[in-house]
């Protein structure tokens, strides 16, 4: 049995002379070589020829027309990638010592007089031929080790970073550019029970998924595929046991630095816990929302009689009562009017939580509303005063009797809120389209802390000293952005430095005439 051939690698040789015999007689020369022979008849020819390929050695005739051996020597030497090209000189001169010093000079490798040996030259052009074949199988030897370095290197880098990945709480697949499972981590396998051959298939892994979540998590990844941006979505997946948590799931793409798809990996962390802890808090929001709601009313019909029967009593009495009982009697009916507005925003807050806050909308004048606004709080106490900036004709589509409940409700808030007195400020104006008021009083201001939560439920931005139920706000805000507005507060935050409550509105497209 003979051994397998080695691989051989052919090297090619360049002949440069003007003389066609002279280049026919090296050709017969050096075929027994078995190397690739290239004919160039001058410089610039040789030098073309370099350009396009690499050659082993370079054998040049020294007399030649226009550029001459010596010169082209010189320029072959100039090429980076030609430095160390072997040169051969053939001259027909004999070995004078300047033709030698020139020759070596633009870097001769060896030096042969015409008429030569066809032997000597055959040994001298295989002696560089086996060296540069040698120096390839150096190199291709050597780009081999690099290769299987790298990709030992490759390996071993895989293998550490799946040895991560599987001690990872969450659950980790790589999958291919067509979606197919290449990679499942350890933390899933042990959590649906399956072998590392099941986790890379589709139909094992569906099976531990939701049967109510499997459309639309696969519509959800058809459309990561075609438009290849990252997915995000929850879904609930079964434990070996048989018990469904939800989990949070992100698909990214992987690309190459030229930006090409690679494939995907997606990861899977649980939030069932998370989950449960919402949907407890809801439902004891809903059953806090409820039990207010029905409270309210509850508390309706009582407060309705406690008012008929304080006015009642003060018709019949006439000029009757007794002293101090129409004092009494007034204080009665505050109280119960000051309960029965409690039980309205209650209620109000009911509606708007329910989305059944309904409106009547009209073509309304806000000029107008704020003036009514300011003088509903006439007569004010002893230093405080409503200065108004409302030019007529700032119409906006709205319902008169929600909207006078925001600003009343705001200009309250800012009479209530400045105890040592001082100007507040009711200005609107037109602004792109949309009708801005503000509301500025010189009070107290809103701590820094709490100016992001003031809309919220029950929120009051100086506790219980100032009275309230912290609905005002929130009522507002919902009344406002019912309207397809927007309401928001600003405050410098420091004691006495006020605060601007600003309501944006749609502004009416067809106003009326003025």
């Amino acid at each position: 049995m003979t051994a397998p051939e080695r691989p051989t690698f052919q090297a090619s040789v360049l002949l440069v002379d003007d003389n066609a015999a002279n280049l026919l007689a090296l050709e017969a020369v050096l075929e027994p070589l078995g190397q690739r022979l290239v004919r160039a008849t001058s410089g610039p020819e040789a030098l073309r020829w370099l350009l396009q390929e690499e050659f082993a050695v370079i054998l040049l005739d020294v007399q030649m027309p226009g550029v001459d051996g010596f010169e082209t020597a010189r320029l072959i030497r100039q090429r980076q990638r030609t430095r160390y090209t072997p040169i051969i000189f053939l001259t027909a001169h004999n070995r004078d010592e300047a033709n030698l010093v020139q020759g070596y000079a633009v870097g001769a490798a060896d030096y042969v007089v015409k008429p030569f040996h066809p032997d000597v030259l055959r040994w001298k052009v295989d002696a560089f031929v086996g060296l540069y074949l040698q120096q390839q199988r150096l190199q291709r030897h050597e780009a081999a080790l690099w290769e299987r370095e790298r990709r030992m290197l490759e390996q071993q880098g895989e293998l550490r970073f799946r040895r991560l990945v599987d001690t990872m709480p969450q659950f980790v697949w790589e999958l291919l550019v067509d979606g197919t499972i290449g990679y499942a981590n350890r933390g899933w396998l042990d959590y649906a029970g399956l072998t590392p051959e099941q986790g890379r298939q589709w139909k094992a892994t569906l099976r531990c998924l939701h049967p109510d979540d499997v459309p639309v998590l696969r519509s959800a990844w058809q459309v990561a595929q075609r438009s290849g941006q990252p997915l995000q979505q929850e879904c609930r997946l079964r434990r070996a046991a048989g018990e469904y948590r939800w989990f949070l799931t992100r698909t990214i793409p992987e690309r190459d630095e030229r930006g090409q798809l690679m494939g995907w990996v997606s990861t899977a962390t649980d939030v069932d816990d998370a989950r449960q802890a919402v949907e407890t808090l809801r439902a004891a929001s809903e059953a806090k929302d409820m039990f207010l709601t029905m409270a309210a009313h509850e508390l309706r019909t009582p407060l309705q009689a406690a008012r008929s029967y304080a006015h009642l009593a003060t018709l019949k009495a006439g000029d009757t009562l007794a002293p101090g009982m129409d004092k009494a009697l007034q204080g009665l009916h505050r109280s119960v009017n000051r309960m029965a507005k409690l039980v309205e925003n209650l209620l109000d807050v009911g509606r708007i939580q329910r989305g059944e806050l309904d409106l009547e909308p009209t073509a309304l004048d806000v000029g107008a509303l704020l003036r009514d606004v300011a003088e509903h709080f006439e007569p004010l106490t002893e230093g405080q005063r409503i200065e108004l900036d409302a030019p007529e004709g700032l119409v906006v589509p709205g319902d008169r009797e929600r909207l006078d409940q925001v600003f009343t409700n705001l200009v309250s808030n800012a009479l209530r809120y400045s105890p040592e007195g001082g100007r507040i400020r009711l200005a609107a104006r037109e602004e792109d389209g949309r009708v801005h008021v503000e509301v500025v009083d010189h009070g107290l201001g809103i701590p820094g802390g709490k100016l992001e939560h003031i809309f919220e439920r029950f929120s009051r931005a100086h506790g219980v000293s100032y009275g309230g139920l912290g609905l005002g706000l929130s009522i507002a805000r919902g009344i406002v952005e019912r309207h397809g507005g927007r309401i928001w507060a600003e405050s410098p935050g420091g004691e006495g430095s006020g605060s601007t409550f600003h309501v944006v509105l749609p502004a009416a497209q067809d106003k009326p005439a003025t």
